[in-house]
């Protein structure tokens, strides 16, 4: 050692503060909300809004004499659904489980009464009317089922995952297939098949997410497949008195181009369009504002089909951007949730994010006539103002949970 460094007294070593060993726990925190999910989620209303601005205001412009008149009511919605999102945000998520039953109730009650005092918009009887305010109750449906699922996961997890025997499982997930049939049977009556999708799509996520034994989920998918391939044959002229519209989609979605004539009655006129629209996009687009399927050849293009004005003003190149954005979404989404502090809030935050990427999935898969004409509006994107609230409040939702997560301290 060098000596001619300055020894240390013992007084001064003694002000100096003892080394102890560091110790690692996890520790709950409350703090800000996710930054990039909250990102994220700006920018596709954003973006959704531009495109509903370019898909609309030729409509609106021949229609109302006003270019401007859907946007605003998009833009109004927007900034009322920023407003709820902000709010719910500073909630604590727990409440939502402690009202969880009597809302999913209300919610349920609600989608029953459509048939009998629902209105009547482009011929369909979906919305019902307060005052001057008018909402479409399966758009809350979509929560409802999420949420009922997941309050009931949340308190027989451990029952589900350790059941042992066909018969045992059969009973713990009994629960699961009343929510899901009384939600398909509420969106059944109001003839909204696609409800009627969505609603089955979101039970059989939340279920997977039940940690349910995967040959439990392969012999129910078997069963579900025998019984609807039973249905469309042996039911089929029932089905064909029932559900007309069903059968008449499907032929039109063999071959859209066909059914596009008058003399067809235009059945495949709006699919047809839509794939115009998207092989004119090129990769490039045609430019911002530039498309001419809106004008008056794509019926109302800023709704189910907005994503076809997209491509063609976007391209390809837009396209896969928005896509990126989606599953951006879906990535940062299921982050909160593996991050999330107890069961409920994380089978809550998975299912509003798989509600989100099942909607998107169908809604290209429609647009570009993978799938047929189904009538699901694509997130973040159609018009509509009561889905757009009732999503941003969703997305409050998971904000809310991301600000209690479990982090490790050192």
């Amino acid at each position: 050692m060098n000596s001619n460094l300055p020894a240390v007294s013992q007084k001064q070593n003694s002000s100096l503060p003892a080394e102890r060993p560091v110790k690692r726990n996890i520790v709950r925190m409350i703090g800000e909300v996710d930054r990039p999910l909250m990102l994220i989620i700006i920018a596709l209303i954003c973006v959704g809004l531009v495109m509903v601005f370019s898909s609309s205001y030729a409509h609106a412009d021949t229609r109302y004499g006003d270019s401007y008149r859907l946007i605003k009511s998009q833009l109004r919605a927007a900034l009322i659904g920023l407003a709820t999102m902000l709010a719910v945000t500073r909630l604590d998520y727990r409440i939502i489980k402690k009202f969880g039953v009597i809302a999913c109730l209300v919610i349920y009650g609600l989608n029953y009464a459509v048939p009998f005092i629902g209105t009547v918009f482009s011929g369909a009887k979906r919305w019902i009317q307060f005052g001057g305010f008018t909402m479409q109750p399966s758009e809350l449906l979509k929560f409802a089922v999420i949420l009922a699922a997941a309050i009931y996961i949340s308190d027989n997890y451990h029952k589900i995952s350790s059941a042992s025997t066909f018969r045992t499982q059969m009973r713990t997930l009994l629960p699961m297939a009343l929510i899901a049939v009384a939600a398909a049977g509420a969106t059944m009556f109001q003839n909204h098949f696609s409800a009627t999708i969505i609603m089955a799509s979101l039970a059989f996520a939340m279920l997977l997410l039940s940690n349910i034994k995967l040959r439990w989920v392969i012999i129910a998918l078997v069963v579900a497949g025998v019984a609807f391939a039973l249905l469309f044959t042996v039911f089929r002229g029932v089905l064909e008195e029932l559900v007309p519209q069903v059968f008449v989609r499907l032929e039109v979605w063999e071959d859209p181009f066909k059914y596009m004539s008058v003399a067809s009655g235009g059945k495949g006129y709006q699919p047809a369009q839509s794939l115009y629209a998207i092989a004119s996009g090129g990769f490039w687009g045609l430019g911002l504002g530039q498309s001419n399927q809106k004008l008056g050849y794509l019926p109302e293009p800023y709704n189910d089909y907005i994503f076809a004005i997209l491509c063609e003003e976007l391209g390809l190149f837009g396209a896969i951007l928005v896509i990126a954005l989606f599953a951006a979404f879906i990535i940062r989404g299921f982050i909160v949730a593996s991050r999330a502090p107890d069961r409920f809030s994380q089978l809550l935050t998975m299912g509003i994010v798989a509600q989100v990427g099942i909607q998107v999935a169908l809604n290209l898969a429609v647009v570009t006539n993978t799938l047929p004409s189904t009538g699901i509006g694509l997130p973040f994107f159609s018009y509509g103002g009561t889905a757009l609230i009732i999503l941003l409040t969703e997305m409050g939702i998971i904000l809310s949970v991301s600000r209690y997560s479990y982090v490790e301290k050192g």
